[in-house]
Parts: C-alpha cells; structure tokens; sequence
C-alpha cells in the first residue's frame, strides 16, 4: 500500500510538472507574438508610405480665361491675332477648323499693354475647380485649375440650351444634328514635358440629353457614371505644346451660323451678342501667376 502511494504522488508531481510547462511555454508565445507581428508591421509601414510619397503624379497648374467681347471688335478680332502664331497648326487642321467657324493660335510675345488688359481679371474665385456655368455678363472670367497627366478635364463653354443644332463640314459635305438640353464644352487634357513644356489636347464636345448611368472603363476597372451623352466632334480635336511663357487662344470665326465654332464661342442667348475667347496658359511650377502681360495689384490679388 506503501509503495502504491509513492508511486501515486509521483505520477501526480510528474503530471503537475508538465501541465506547469505547457502553460509557461504558451504564455511565452502568446507574449512574442503580437511584438513579432508589430514589429513587422511597423517596418512593411515605412517602405509603403515612403514610396507612395515618391510615386504621387504631378499636377500641371493652367490659367484659363474666357475673354468675351463685341462681335465686331477690331482690337480683338483683327489686331489680336496679327500677334498669334496659327502656323503653329498644319494647314489641313486650320482649313478644317475654319470650315466649322474655329480659330486657333499660339501667343509667344508679349503683347501690347492695350491687347493685355483685355486678359487682366477683375476678380477670380478661388480653388482649383472649373465653374458650373460660364457667368452672365462679365466681361473676362478666370479660372485656375491642376490636371493629372491625361485626366481629362471639362471646360463648360455654354450651357442649359433647351435646343442646339450644329452643322459639321468634312470633306463628304455639311452634315449635323439638334441637340436638345445640351452644353457645349472642350474636354482638356495636359501632359508635362521634361523641358518645362506642357502639351495640351483639346476636344470640341457636345452633352446632351435626359441623365443616363453607364459604365466607364478606366485605369483597369469600371466605375457607375450618371450623366448626359457626350457627342465628341470628330475632326475638330487638336494639340499644341506650349512653351514656357506661351499661350495658347481659342475663338470662333466667321459670321454667325450654326458652326461647332458657334455652338462653343458665340452668345446666342438673350438679349446678349457677341463672342467668348479661350486663353489657355500653363504656369510655372507651383506658382499661380506668371503674365506674359503686365501684372496688377488686382490680379495678383485674384490669385491667392
């Protein structure tokens, strides 16, 4: 009986023993583990910020300005583009362009003080967003606005048309079509250079219609939309790169018809005559002015 209880009490010391052991080793590990996982965690951090920071894209920063004025402006329709380079286009492009009422140019001089106080803002609302709707009646409108490289941009020429109609001439003749409930715009792209150059791609584009939803593809995926149809007009998109210091000017021609040029750049509505011009200019770094005209207390003030 002797010999059976010692035998007991060993077994019993032997299995307290280990029990004791399973339980230190599982609290070591469970101590370890979450100091081993926030440990990686804390250096995979580090290396994922750090390259975020280096692959964010830049944004190319453009001064926009719609200049409106008279129909039969001679400072702004004659004398204005005797100082803009349109050979800065091929030949076929501006045949093209002028058959369907647009002009196109690039300003390099400086212009003379009374051409460049046409261009200077009165007052400009902050930020980097394009307005809604071009105002009523201001004479000159400017906007500031930052573009990722190829994203597109809508600058709103005109809208809430309850009836558009625009005649497109090709080589195959005069062809177009009415549109109704429709904005016209130019879908803006720009890409920097290494050599300080900015590379713009403009597209005359109609949106018209009741809101639909679809499917957009981009960057690999797809993405629900809600808008109205987009009519790109095909023929009528171009490219220019700009040199520093440059501008790039976007107007109507001809006499008033139902041209893409008209649909864009001439005021038909109301008791309202006359044209809107497009100044394009990119600027500088990071910096929100740099005139090619001379600057004002007022502009600079418009800016910030």
């Amino acid at each position: 009986m002797r010999t059976t209880a010692v035998l007991l009490a060993r077994a019993i010391r032997r299995a307290v023993a280990i029990g004791l052991v399973a339980v230190l080793g599982a609290g070591c590990r469970s101590g370890l583990a979450p100091d081993r996982a926030a440990g990686l965690a804390t250096d995979a951090a580090v290396p994922m910020a750090d390259e975020q920071t280096r692959s964010a894209p830049q944004t190319t920063p453009l001064e926009l300005i719609f200049v409106r004025h008279e129909e039969h402006d001679t400072v702004m329709r004659d004398e204005l583009w005797q100082l803009v380079d349109e050979q800065a286009f091929d030949d076929a492009l501006r045949r093209r362009l002028l058959a369907n009422g647009l002009r196109v140019g690039v300003v390099t001089a400086t212009l003379p003080p009374h051409l460049a106080e046409r261009f200077q803002p009165t007052a400009a609302p902050p930020g980097d967003s394009l307005p809604a709707a071009l105002p009523d009646n201001p004479a000159l409108v400017r906007h500031l606005l930052r573009l990722l490289p190829g994203r597109s941009s809508d600058v709103l020429a005109a809208s809430g048309l309850a009836e558009l109609i625009v005649l497109r001439h090709d080589a195959d003749g005069v062809h177009g079509g009415t549109y109704r409930d429709a904005s016209s715009l130019v879908a803006l792209k720009a890409w920097p250079a290494a050599d300080g150059r900015v590379k713009l791609r403009l597209e005359p584009t109609i949106k018209h219609g009741p809101m639909e939803r679809s499917w957009v593809g981009e960057d690999g995926m797809f993405r629900l939309e809600a808008g109205q149809r987009r009519d790109v007009l095909e023929g009528l998109q171009f490219e220019a790169t700009l040199p520093s210091g440059s501008m790039l000017l976007v107007g109507c021609s001809g006499e008033p018809a139902s041209t893409a040029g008209d649909a864009l750049f001439r005021d038909k509505s109301g008791s309202r005559s006359g044209q809107r011009l497009l100044a394009i200019r990119p600027l500088p770094g990071n910096r929100a002015v740099d005139p090619m005209f001379a600057p004002t207390n007022t502009d600079t003030a418009a800016t910030e």
